[in-house]
């Protein structure tokens, strides 16, 4: 991922849902003294070196144009953390816009659904975001009391699905996802989580969600584990690969696309790679047949082969076979079929093996 920039010039977004008694006041202001909130601060991912230093370059030359939003009732910088950061270590005016808010938490959905409304962000940060927003909305609608919580979740996962055309149970999926990256992140700091959410700590969601589940029982080992994951983090300044360049023909990858329930977030096998757009083999359910799926680059996720021990001892047998330099071209179109899959079907798996018999693999 990259990390959501705040683009100068641009205007200011108006939030996505309109919160009950906010108002707007504009008056200027010269590096005036705000507060700040921790709290608040840490629910937004921040920028990298990089995109700070350009940020800061582009308000020195051309001013801060995009106003600063306050939360009116406690006079609290929610948006625009950097902008104002910049601002005040170089004596830049900026403006600020007030709005109203009832409590902590509804600020915070307001800061979720504004970051939610704007681009570059990866697949995991919009369920983390969307999770979170869910969990904070459920909470607000008193979904602890007993008598009608059952009720309340149903209507607020409904509602913020309808929002993003997500369904429900991806609704709770982000809910469970957004949980275990806080869960995790209590163990390995506040940059685990951001490095989750980029991608760099290279897990995939049912990995994220595996792991806080191992930590109720066993932290200290999970905590081992993440720390193994940040010495893979690359340094800030290395060049970073282009996503499409990790998607590979042939490549485990995980599929990303809320609006269909039948594919998102299963695995496929990569069959080709275009300049915008790669298409998937995948399994079709109803079917079992396997089908070509097409996908932007930023749907899918890949995943090493090493996290999948089962698709890694298949794809070690077809290959053993393939170097054997003597097959005949119906076992080469059986093993090209079975490369496609992630996982084998009995039949597959059966095929697989009489051509091994043929030629004495054990």
């Amino acid at each position: 991922m990259h990390p959501t920039q705040e683009t100068p010039g641009s205007e200011q977004r108006q939030p996505l849902v309109v919160l009950r008694g906010s108002t707007r006041k504009h008056h200027h202001t010269v590096a005036d003294s705000l507060r700040i909130d921790p709290d608040f601060q840490t629910l937004i991912p921040p920028l990298s070196a990089s995109e700070f230093a350009t940020l800061e370059a582009s308000i020195q030359e051309k001013g801060c144009r995009d106003p600063l939003v306050v939360w009116a009732e406690e006079k609290i910088l929610i948006d625009g953390h950097n902008r104002y950061a910049i601002c005040t270590a170089h004596g830049i005016p900026y403006k600020t816009v007030e709005m109203s808010f009832d409590s902590p938490n509804t600020v915070k959905v307001w800061m979720l659904l504004n970051q939610l409304g704007r681009r570059n962000l990866t697949s995991e940060s919009v369920s983390y975001l969307r999770g979170t927003w869910y969990e904070l909305t459920k909470q607000s609608r008193g979904g602890d009391r007993k008598s009608s919580g059952h009720f309340d979740h149903l209507k607020t996962e409904t509602k913020l699905g309808a929002q993003f055309k997500a369904s429900p149970k991806t609704v709770r999926r982000d809910a469970q996802f957004a949980k275990a990256v806080d869960t995790l992140s209590s163990i390995g700091g506040e940059d685990m989580k951001w490095k989750i959410l980029n991608r760099s700590a290279g897990m995939t969601k049912k990995q994220v969600i595996a792991l806080a589940i191992d930590a109720r029982s066993r932290p200290a080992k999970v905590a081992k584990t993440l720390q193994g994951r940040d010495q893979k983090v690359k340094p800030e300044g290395e060049p970073t690969i282009a996503h499409h360049l990790t998607l590979k023909i042939g490549s485990l990858v995980e599929v990303y696309a809320p609006d269909r329930q039948d594919v998102n977030g299963r695995l496929g096998r990569i069959h080709s790679v275009g300049e915008k757009t790669a298409t998937v083999w995948m399994r079709h359910i109803p079917t079992v047949t396997m089908d070509l799926y097409t996908f932007k680059h930023s749907a899918l996720t890949a995943v090493p082969l090493e996290n999948q021990p089962g698709l890694q001892e298949i794809c070690d047998r077809t290959d053993r076979l393939h170097k054997l330099g003597n097959l005949d071209p119906f076992e080469v179109e059986i093993l090209n079929l079975l490369e496609r899959t992630t996982a084998l079907t009995p039949t597959e798996l059966l095929y697989l093996e009489q051509i091994e018999n043929r030629h004495k693999l054990d």
